[in-house]
């Protein structure tokens, strides 16, 4: 179980990772929207990591966690898992290092990020999500070669890549927080920019966004220990099928006092509407479930100063066009 002394070691851990994730990719802008700080109010700063290198914010992780664990294991080659955006990150960040990479993904993943993965010079092998465990195909490459595995979300590395979002967070914008709103598949954001932003505003509340119907984060809050859920649906948001919580992520969300919100695909189809309309951004739908959480319930912000993570921007551009189509009849 993670301890008030373990956030402690994270934060330091977060402002360790700053450099070795700036030399590789840019900082993001925060960004701000008239309609939206009128809708509550207050203040909504728009954390951009659509527009990191690799389209998302994984690329944090995965440079940190590859820095840190093949300096340690000696290796120079890795193997991920992924539903798209890590494996771009972890293909990304091994041809800045100077590595090879081999990603386990999805036979559904969409077409965009299997393609830039490609593009980045990672090996794919693509797995079935219904009847196929992807960490145990990934277990079985790493028997097979010489690689270290970089997780997506549930590894202390990761997460304090991740967290460096939330450095730059403070750095940009240095005034005072109330409230913070994460897309959340696994937990790693929420758990590195979560514990970052809360050790510099105590009083901060911190909440994850997920679909509605794989809210694992909320039932678990609510519940206040680990579930897994037991039904689902699809849904537009790819990248936030997670079945239930990392074990190590939970543990600091739950310590952090996060608090889980979810919303229908109607919605994340209106966030992406807007932010395309009026920045001129195309967000993936996991990447706009946080803007979503707050557009279907604003009152909840009301007079808020709150930031929240467009977490990336990686869809096709069939969907994306057909979904832009759509967003006049959303929500």
């Amino acid at each position: 179980m993670t301890s008030a002394s373990d956030l402690v070691t994270l934060c330091a851990d977060i402002d360790s990772a700053v450099h070795r994730v700036a030399s590789h990719a840019p900082e993001t802008p925060l960004l701000r929207l008239p309609v939206l700080d009128q809708l509550i109010h207050g203040e909504i700063l728009l954390k951009a990591e659509c527009l990191q290198a690799t389209g998302s914010f994984k690329i944090r992780g995965a440079l940190n966690a590859m820095a840190v664990l093949t300096e340690r294991d000696g290796n120079d080659s890795v193997v991920a898992f992924s539903s798209g955006n890590h494996g771009i990150g972890v293909a990304y960040a091994a041809k800045c290092l100077e590595k090879t990479a081999i990603i386990v993904v999805p036979n559904d993943a969409p077409r965009v990020k299997v393609e830039r993965i490609k593009a980045l010079g990672g090996e794919i092998v693509f797995y079935d999500r219904e009847h196929e465990n992807r960490e145990q195909i990934a277990t079985s490459l790493l028997q097979d070669s010489a690689s270290t595995l970089i997780r997506p979300f549930d590894d202390w590395h990761t997460i304090a890549g991740q967290g460096t979002c939330g450095a730059e967070i403070l750095t940009q914008y240095p005034d005072g927080i109330d409230s913070v709103v994460i897309c959340t598949g696994g937990g790693g954001l929420a758990a590195g920019v979560g514990t970052y932003l809360k050790s510099h505003h105590p009083a901060l509340e911190i909440y994850t966004a997920e679909p509605e119907h794989w809210a694992d984060h909320r039932h678990s809050f609510a519940a206040g220990r680990k579930l897994a859920l037991t039904e689902t649906s699809p849904t537009l948001c790819d990248g936030l099928m997670a079945p239930e919580p990392g074990e190590l992520t939970f543990s600091i969300n739950l310590l952090n006092g996060a608090s889980g919100l979810s919303v229908s695909d109607s919605w994340v189809i209106e966030a992406m509407r807007l932010v395309w309309q009026q920045l001129g951004l195309r967000l993936e739908p996991s990447g706009a479930v946080g803007l979503a959480c707050i557009l279907a319930s604003p009152q909840r912000f009301e007079g808020h100063r709150v930031v929240v993570t467009l977490s990336g921007g990686n869809v096709d551009e069939p969907l994306f066009q057909r979904l832009m189509g759509l967003a006049g009849e959303a929500a």
